[in-house]
């Protein structure tokens, strides 16, 4: 039973870890995103008031992006089709290991 089990306890593990670490990045990458347009667009007179940089939904992280939903669908892939392939055989072992 642990040789199967324990390949889906690790994919799901390594994959949720490699999914958030994908999701913290994109969040990185879209705030330094937004930094940069801010300083792009801040006047030169240092007397002048600062505006605050809007945000918008679509840079706030709530969605997932088109990547994110990408790596998340081969993840999902991945993992389901381990299950069907692996499914029987470790089935059939366990019965055989029960009837003996």
């Amino acid at each position: 039973m642990w040789s199967y089990a324990m390949p889906v306890i690790i994919f799901v593990y390594c994959y949720v870890r490699i999914f958030y670490i994908i999701r913290h990045h994109s969040k990185v990458s879209t705030g330094h995103a937004g930094q940069d347009v801010a300083m792009a667009t801040m006047p030169h007179d240092q007397n002048a008031e600062e505006t605050p940089p809007q945000t918008t939904e679509a840079g706030s992280g709530a969605e997932l992006s088109r990547m994110e939903l990408n790596v998340l669908q081969t993840m999902v892939t991945i993992i389901v089709c381990f299950v069907i392939c692996w499914s029987p055989v470790s089935f059939a072992n366990i019965a055989q290991t029960l009837t003996v």
